[in-house]
């Protein structure tokens, strides 16, 4: 008895020694694998905070370029970018990145087309236009590394504004020529046809005259918008204010006279000088002066104002006319606007280039054009000019 006894604790012994001892290797090999753990996730965590330095580094080195990029990984998620593409999708306001494209720009198409460039890489593909906040952006995605890409984004903006001006600018010439034209060709046609028709010899004379005439002014305008934009202003140009205004009004007395309008000056100026060529000037205060005379209704006044201001000297000109539509108001200074949409010289005379002249001017030379109905009546043109250095 006492020796069964003494087998069975001598076996309770032993399971134990051997329970210690597996816990005791189990306890080691936990120690070996939590510290292979903690070294793994510290070169993890190095890693990550590499890449993440890398990514920072990259989008600053990126800002130096000054189109818009963004980093996205391969499965089309935004990573970053650089500082102008955070001014323009607002990166900065409480986006956690990695985000969808889709939080920063919503077309189905594109969106398709994107995904396409993404299974495509590393193959380089030019996207549809994006159009962000006013911008027109030519985007393209190209490989970083096996896990990045860049979408630069081009901004095509001023390209696009230039087109459609240019295309805008072809289109209104092409239509202010074609009623001129016609009627030339008519009347030519006209008078080879029935060369003894005296009345209608004399007719087709004026006509021909008229539309010829048009024609010339148009082409004058356009050179004068082309030179505009490619000539500058000498440094040193400068003219009299009052010199030039005197001239205008004077060249026009015939007209003030014939629709009986009253002309109300007023100068309040320390001095004349504005840093404007003479032939410039007298372009800009001419089509104003003659714009207010067509409009003024016959026996009403004209006035006309020049002061000094800080800057610049300020030349007003208000007619007593039933002034502009609020709504076209703005739209006016475009090139071939006009205010009733109606490009037969039948009904309005002219071909909206005036104002547009007038404005690119004074914007050449740092000045600008204000217009605004008057409180009373008709409408109040102000054209600032710089001083003359």
């Amino acid at each position: 008895m006492i020796g069964e006894v003494f087998l069975w604790v001598l076996a309770c012994l032993g399971l134990i020694f051997w329970l210690a001892f597996r816990l005791n290797q189990t306890s080691k090999q936990l120690q070996a694998h939590e510290a292979k753990y903690d070294q793994l996730k510290r070169e993890y965590d190095s890693l990550k905070s590499t890449l993440a330095t890398r990514g920072r580094r990259l989008d600053v080195l990126l800002s130096t370029i000054s189109e818009v990029v963004l980093r996205v990984d391969e499965q089309g998620r935004v990573l970053g970018g650089n500082e102008q593409a955070e001014a323009l999708f607002n990166f900065k306001h409480g986006i956690v990145l990695p985000q969808s494209i889709l939080v920063f720009y919503r077309d189905s198409e594109w969106l398709k087309a994107f995904q396409r460039a993404i299974d495509a890489l590393p193959e380089q593909r030019t996207l549809p236009e994006m159009k962000v906040n006013g911008r027109v952006l030519l985007p393209r995605l190209a490989a970083l590394s096996d896990k990045e890409a860049l979408l630069l984004c081009l901004d095509v903006t001023a390209y696009t504004h230039l087109q459609q001006k240019q295309k805008s600018l072809l289109e209104n010439l092409m239509h202010d020529l074609k009623t001129p034209l016609t009627s030339l060709l008519g009347y030519a046609r006209s008078m080879e046809a029935f060369a003894d028709d005296e009345a209608l010899r004399r007719e087709a004379i004026t006509v021909i005259v008229k539309e010829a005439k048009h024609i010339n002014n148009l082409m004058n305008s356009m050179l004068t918008l082309n030179q505009i934009e490619h000539d500058k202003t000498e440094y040193d140009a400068s003219c009299s204010i009052i010199h030039v205004h005197q001239q205008v009004w004077d060249s026009l007395q015939h007209k003030v006279q014939a629709k009986d309008i009253k002309l109300d000056v007023y100068v309040d100026l320390d001095s004349e000088m504005v840093g404007m060529s003479e032939v410039d000037c007298h372009r800009i205060l001419m089509n104003i002066a003659e714009n207010a005379l067509k409009f003024s209704p016959e026996g009403s006044n004209i006035f006309c104002r020049i002061v000094e201001q800080e800057a610049c000297i300020a030349v007003s000109i208000q007619d007593q006319g039933y002034g502009i539509p609020e709504i076209h108001l703005k739209r006016v200074v475009e090139r071939f606007y006009r205010v009733d949409n109606v490009r037969g010289r039948e009904k309005q005379e002219g071909h909206g280039l005036g104002l547009a002249i007038v404005k690119e001017t004074l914007e050449r030379d740092g000045g600008h054009l204000h217009l605004e109905n008057s409180d009373e009546a008709g409408l109040l043109v102000t054209i600032a000019m710089p001083k003359a250095a």
